[in-house]
């Protein structure tokens, strides 16, 4: 009867056990598996495990690692990554090296910091992801074109650095910020709305752009969108759509304020609704250029420019 008892007692004992010993299989696998994840090229990328030593060449990447909490395993990044403010404190500890720019890092950096992964952007860093395929480097390429495609790559990212469930709560909290807006903005009459990337020569952003989708998104009508990407253009033909409200990119070093001081004092502006309304704004450019989560605040800042009495 005893022997029966101990039997029975080992038994109960391994179906307890049985799912525990899974969990922590599972879990190994998790830590150890390789990652395969297809980029933004159509490209397939494979990590043996988990990255621990990644490498950004993008401003943006760089946002959307820090946002998945994935700061602690950044070890080299551009010196235009400046936010968030981790970034900085983490270069001055000596936790995060500077590769140069994004159109010219220094492969001989990245490859010196041992990266297990470096996340790269196509229309930055093209030469710089053949040098590093030949050297054998796991190099993901992004390069969305839209909020739909931003979001998408913020999912990869998190596949490919073992990061899906942080990503995807990202990406539904983004989704839903963007929903709100539009369910806000949808029923509102559309403002003809002028954006100023750069004012000598004036540039604006036309079809293909972030700023045209964020524009439409947030209740306005790009005077501008027949033309495609950034596009030159002059006061007359400015004046000849007439914006209701423009809106200045904020510029870099000394010139931060030109694209708005330039609205507000072009002579062949002072017919506009924009100027006799007084609706001239200035935006930060990195909230709307920048392919990662900070462009939902570009875009509630738009929407607040354009429609401010629905919000």
């Amino acid at each position: 009867m005893e022997n029966v008892n101990t039997t029975v007692k080992l038994i109960l004992m391994s179906l307890v056990m049985l799912p525990m010993i899974s969990s922590l299989t599972l879990a190994e696998e998790n830590a150890t598996g390789a990652l395969t994840v297809v980029d933004d090229l159509g490209r397939t990328v494979s990590v043996a495990q988990i990255p621990q030593r990644i490498v950004s060449l993008s401003p943006s990447n760089t946002e959307i690692l820090f946002a998945l909490g994935l700061g602690d395993r950044v070890v080299g990044a551009t010196k235009y990554c400046n936010y968030p403010t981790q970034v900085k404190e983490l270069e001055d500890a000596g936790k995060i090296v500077i590769v140069g720019g994004y159109v010219d890092p220094d492969i001989e950096t990245i490859l010196s910091l041992h990266p297990d992964l470096v996340l790269a952007s196509r229309t930055r860093s093209t030469e710089a992801v053949s040098l590093l395929d030949k050297e054998g480097i796991a190099t993901f390429v992004t390069d969305p074109k839209n909020l739909t495609d931003i979001i998408r790559s913020i999912e990869r990212i998190g596949k490919i650095t073992g990061s899906e469930s942080e990503a995807s709560k990202l990406c539904y909290q983004m989704q839903s910020r963007i929903d709100a807006v539009s369910d806000r903005t949808s029923s509102l009459s559309k403002m003809r709305v002028l954006y100023i990337v750069w004012h000598d020569p004036v540039k604006t952003a036309g079809d293909g752009t972030f700023e045209d989708e964020l524009i439409e998104k947030a209740g306005g009508e790009n005077i501008f969108h027949d033309l495609s990407g950034y596009a030159q253009v002059d006061p007359e033909a400015i004046a000849v759509r007439n914006p209701e409200v423009i809106i200045a990119c904020s510029g870099m070093g000394s010139g931060a304020d030109g694209p708005t001081q330039w609205a507000r004092t072009e002579r062949g502006l002072n017919q506009t609704q924009a100027r006799k309304n007084d609706r001239i704004y200035q935006a930060e450019g990195d909230l709307i250029t920048r392919a990662g989560p900070r462009i939902v605040d570009g875009l509630e800042m738009l929407a607040k420019f354009i429609h401010p009495e629905a919000f």
